[in-house]
């Protein structure tokens, strides 16, 4: 069992409470005060400001997530270089309440976030020879410590001071070298594509996490990436974003999702450019997806939508069961209260 995105959000908001180390951190919030999230594959995201410095927060989404990144995480912890952000892990940082009321701590990787500015920004502000120059120096580094970042892309590039130091090792490992040279070769053609047609290179600019060059699936070839198999489905990520196909990788809903979760009892949690919402096992919409945050929990079959900051129930049908209200108004009157669906 996992926390959830509403679980995560409400810890931000009060990290003395919630949080072990990260006591005094302070999240970077929206113009109504809640957290601005981050929602890729394995982890949702916040940035935070603690100690005086900014820093990446992570939260797992999936029991396996930090599994798959301990060996990587407590090798870079031995290391010392400039060419990397530290990045740890925090055993049981999170305190959280599952849907029986049982208190329950989770992990969290912490990565610090170096004073400078995106990959987008420096090809706006450097000329291409200073920004070629300093993806040898990084490329050359990288190799020299055997680490593969496996997710090297502009948005995973932090600018500081002449030098790029790359983010977001969840995919990273060390070994033998060459799994970052394509993308290397993809980075210096977006300096080049910039140095010849700075006006059109700067509305290529690609933000979400469906450009990640994961390695593709052993199991279930031809994608970037791929989940394990839920009630007959398999979660995989294209080219053309996120979709499912069953086990002998035949597709059963195309990949036009920008994220989307594994199905659990028929229902799966998307992502789209509208917003989020909720499909059936066909691909058609139970909810909409013109939602900040929907939250479904197969145990109860009700999902927790969140809209212009307030918060209403909706049924497994995707009916809405409440109106938009408060997150704590909410809370205190159960679904159970409104026998009958609240028009939207």
């Amino acid at each position: 069992m996992t926390p959830t995105l509403n679980d995560f959000a409400r810890a931000l908001l009060a990290p003395d409470l919630a949080f072990a180390t990260l006591a005094e951190a302070r999240v970077r919030t929206d113009r109504q005060g809640l957290p601005l999230l981050r929602r890729t594959t394995r982890f949702a995201e916040a940035q935070i400001e603690w100690r005086g410095d900014s820093w990446l927060l992570f939260l797992p989404l999936a029991p396996q997530a930090l599994l798959r990144i301990e060996r990587t995480a407590a090798r870079l912890r031995r290391l010392t270089t400039g060419l990397l952000a530290d990045y740890r892990i925090l055993p049981d940082e999170m305190q959280w309440s599952d849907a029986t009321g049982t208190v329950r701590r989770t992990g969290l990787i912490l990565q610090e976030l170096p004073a400078g500015v995106g990959f987008e920004e420096a090809l706006a502000s450097e000329e291409p020879a200073t920004l070629l120059a300093a993806l040898d120096t990084l490329q050359e580094g990288l190799r020299s410590l055997g680490f593969n970042h496996r997710n090297l892309k502009p948005e995973n590039l932090r600018w500081c001071a002449g030098h790029f130091i790359p983010l977001r090792y969840h995919d990273a490992c060390f070994g033998t070298t060459g799994a970052d040279d394509e993308a290397f070769g993809a980075l210096r053609h977006r300096v080049g594509e910039q140095a010849r047609h700075p006006a059109d290179a700067a509305t290529e600019q690609t933000l979400h996490d469906t450009t990640a060059a994961y390695t593709a699936s052993r199991r279930l070839a031809g994608h970037r990436w791929c989940s394990n198999l839920f009630e007959g489905l398999v979660c995989v990520e294209d080219e053309t974003g996120y979709g499912f196909v069953d086990p002998s990788n035949r597709v059963v809903i195309p990949s036009h999702f920008l994220w989307a979760n594994d199905f659990h009892e028929g229902r799966a949690e998307v992502q789209t450019a509208e917003g989020m919402g909720l499909i059936d096992k066909q691909g058609g919409y139970v909810i909409a997806p013109r939602y900040e945050i929907v939250e479904y929990d197969p145990a109860t079959s009700i999902s927790l939508v969140r809209l212009d900051g307030l918060w209403a129930r909706f049924d497994y049908l995707g009916r809405q069961l409440t109106r938009f209200v408060p997150l704590g108004e909410l809370e205190a009157t159960a679904a159970a209260d409104v026998p009958e669906p609240v028009a939207g």
